[in-house]
């Protein structure tokens, strides 16, 4: 029997928001330096990133892999 799924090419890895957010340096770290409430923050966890915020800070949210995800504060002092 022939199954196509089996011969589909994996697609690269792409990450979660939640991921994201605990690469960042997590809710706290992300909501201190950008100047989110806290509870916002953590209802990205589960709700995802939101669109304004994506829009805002493409270069801290719009990451395409893994490996360029750096602690928030890297981010801020580049801008500075």
């Amino acid at each position: 029997m022939y199954y196509w799924f089996y011969n589909v090419q994996p697609k690269e890895y792409t990450m979660s928001d939640r991921e994201l957010i605990k690469k960042l340096g997590g809710v706290k770290a992300i909501s201190d330096a950008l100047g989110y409430n806290y509870t916002t923050v953590h209802n990205w966890l589960t709700r995802g990133i939101s669109r304004d915020a994506k829009i805002a800070h493409p270069e801290i949210f719009m990451q395409k892999k893994v490996e360029d995800v750096e602690h928030i504060d890297n981010y801020l002092t580049e801008e500075a």
